[in-house]
């Protein structure tokens, strides 16, 4: 068996901490899988005080000056420090894999052509579409993306169905862990906004500017005006939309729809995500799966070591490399009947 690839960790937080215990829990079946063991080298943390940790902790300046690492994983979010520690990890010639979708959907071509750059954790979580997109179907023609990208959000919109105030079901998914004390990046459509952008890129082979794409998101949506915005036989998501029109312009949006009872979105329940990719050649597509979630997250994350380690092109990464020249597209919304009519 080959050496062990070693690895960085930036931030053991809820999804490091998963990952960490997977590699040394499962260590064997993982070597199996990558061809040779994983090895977690240094761990860096921001308040690493009285912590344990299986590997040792140090400053990230330090985690990033290990020698004989192969490969940083950054999961600690956000666009600073992650930036800086991803562009110097990748200028010092390391791989680097991440979860971090703001920071991927906002620079992601040009951090890409830095060097190799993986993050299928960065959409949707285990639901492999980032390495679908730009493998799978790398030769076909998408012509539209369309999902539930939040499970926070899909979560929220479920409670109101049952009658819950949107006040009371945000309460309920804090105390849950499902949202953020500040929700702004759920309920405000931020998050699958980003999401959105990063799957258009790879899906269109165009530039995309998160900002650009029009969000309405379900803050405000009181349960009077919920019930009366639904219509018999139809349940109402939070819709992360995209399609190519005439072959070269972009329509995107995110927004509440009213999705028909019997269409496969409108059975995606909870913190689940779900996306249907229509290609020219491969048809619809439709996947399903855990958004969110430690260990979902993890195995997103393990999937992209598992790849590196066996020294597999970082697809993904370089599809958004090769848009780092390109201006940035023009979006224009779907409007209010595309692909489903808007709730509100």
């Amino acid at each position: 068996m080959r050496a062990p690839y070693r690895v960085g960790l930036l931030g053991l937080g809820h999804v490091g901490g998963a990952l960490a215990r997977r590699l040394i829990e499962d260590g064997e079946r993982v070597a199996s899988a990558a061809g040779r063991p994983i090895v977690v080298d240094a761990i860096a943390v921001a308040r690493p005080e009285g912590r344990t940790a299986p590997a040792p902790l140090l400053p990230a300046d330090a985690v990033l000056k290990r020698p004989h690492l192969d490969a940083i994983v950054e999961l600690i979010g956000g666009i600073e420090p992650a930036l800086t520690y991803i562009c110097s990890a990748l200028q010092s010639g390391l791989e680097v894999i991440t979860a971090n979708k703001q920071l991927i959907a906002a620079r992601g071509p040009s951090l890409a052509r830095l060097g190799p750059l993986r993050f299928e954790a960065s959409v949707a979580s285990a639901i492999p579409i980032v390495e679908i997109l730009a493998e799978t179907l790398a030769a076909d023609r998408i012509n539209s993306l369309t999902g539930i990208l939040n499970g926070t959000t899909n979560s929220i919109l479920d409670a109101m169905t049952e009658g819950v105030s949107y006040a009371d079901a945000l309460a309920d998914a804090q105390r849950r862990g499902l949202a953020e004390a500040d929700p702004s990046a759920d309920v405000d459509a931020h998050d699958p906004a980003a999401k959105l952008a990063i799957l258009g890129m790879l899906g269109f082979g165009c530039r995309i500017d998160p900002p650009q794409i029009e969000r309405v998101g379900i803050r405000g949506l009181d349960h009077t005006q919920f019930v009366e915005g639904r219509q018999p036989g139809v349940v109402v998501k939070l819709i992360a939309a995209a399609r190519l029109s005439n072959g070269t312009s972009v329509e995107a949006d995110v927004r509440p729809r009213l999705i028909p009872n019997d269409a496969p979105l409108a059975r995606v329940a909870g913190a689940m995500n779900a996306i249907a990719v229509e290609a020219t050649y491969a048809g619809t597509l439709m996947l399903q799966g855990p958004g969110a979630g430690p260990d979902a997250a993890a195995s997103a994350v393990l999937a992209d070591l598992i790849r590196a380690a066996r020294d597999m092109p970082a697809s993904a990464g370089a599809r958004l490399a090769s848009l780092a020249d390109q201006p940035v597209a023009t979006i224009t919304p779907l409007g209010m009947q595309t692909p489903y009519p808007a709730a509100r």
